[in-house]
């Protein structure tokens, strides 16, 4: 059969597909020899750390201007985590919630009494795309500063790794996955390597360079691909994590790759069940809705903020 599948409901927004390219430049490959597969072996989960799983949402609650035409945005933020151990999966506090007022220069004229629990964020235009991006960026800043909570054990970060105010203090086991591949980092050569990949297998770690993507931090990074069934059914590409770690040493990056295959193809959600399956772990999607209903109902939000303007 010549075409396939892509796992991912298209209701949500589609996962770029790999790309050929000639690499990134100040990447690292060579820490763990060959380029081949790994297969590390098989951790089961009662012999599994402690776990931490972390993601946020974000929601443009409403685009508003002053009475000089100028634009800003309400939107509302929010982080938690849940703890994977030995009583289960649970949430590990309340989430952190922020609700913002993004704008770009003088702030003239004030919010109405009804929407004062928006904290202005002043953002360096005033574009609705630039300012989607910063809504994003604060959610960011929320999941680090709770990063920041948690202590002993793995910590999963759904998403790149991102520093907020201050460094992390679990720099040894902190891991970030990202879902979609849309960025090139390997060259052609090695990523051929990526669709070689059986479930449970990853790829030598490599060391991407912070200066080379504008990002403060270098990292270790690793491809996984996590079991998805039919196999014949899907892109070859449609299973595949790259995760992240700010271990300073390969040493710890190398047991913490061979770790995270266990961890994140045990989590990983039946296409069957989760419309962004495998990728969107189980525990991620349940952590989702959790946040989901302290992030409150859009309309409602919306009503809100219109009975404070015309009040």
């Amino acid at each position: 059969m010549s075409w396939r599948l892509e796992a991912w409901n298209p209701e949500y927004a589609l996962p770029e597909r790999l790309e050929e390219g000639e690499g990134l430049e100040g990447l690292k490959t060579h820490y763990e020899g060959d380029w081949t597969p790994r297969t590390p072996q098989r951790q089961l989960a009662s012999g599994w750390p402690v776990v931490y799983l972390v993601d946020g949402r974000q929601r443009v609650d409403a685009q508003i201007a002053d009475s000089r035409g100028r634009q800003a945005l309400l939107a509302t933020v929010v982080a938690g985590a849940v703890v994977r151990d030995a009583a289960g999966i649970r949430p590990v506090r309340e989430p952190l919630k922020r609700h913002i007022l993004l704008y770009s220069g003088d702030l003239e004229e004030p919010l109405p009494p009804g929407l004062s629990h928006y904290q202005p964020v002043e953002t360096k235009r005033a574009d609705p795309a630039s300012m989607r991006s910063r809504v994003i960026e604060e959610m960011r800043r929320l999941e680090a500063s709770l990063v920041d909570e948690l202590e002993g054990g793995v910590v999963i970060v759904d998403g790149q790794i991102y520093l907020g105010e201050k460094s992390y203090t679990v720099p040894k086991s902190l891991l970030g996955y990202t879902k979609t591949q849309a960025a090139v980092y390997l060259s052609a050569a090695q990523q051929a390597l990526l669709y070689e990949l059986k479930p449970y297998q990853r790829t030598p770690i490599f060391q991407i360079p912070g200066k080379a993507i504008n990002r403060p931090l270098d990292v270790f990074s690793w491809y996984v691909r996590l079991p998805l069934k039919p196999v014949g059914t899907f892109y070859p590409s449609a299973s595949l994590l790259r995760v992240e770690t700010t271990c300073p040493e390969p040493y710890q990056a190398s047991r913490l790759a061979d770790l995270s295959v266990s961890l994140f193809c045990d989590m990983a959600s039946s296409p069957a069940k989760d419309p962004r399956a495998p990728q969107n772990l189980i525990p991620i999607g349940g952590l989702e809705q959790w946040l989901g209903r302290h992030l409150g109902q859009a309309e409602v939000a919306r009503r809100r903020i219109m009975q404070a303007l015309f009040s």
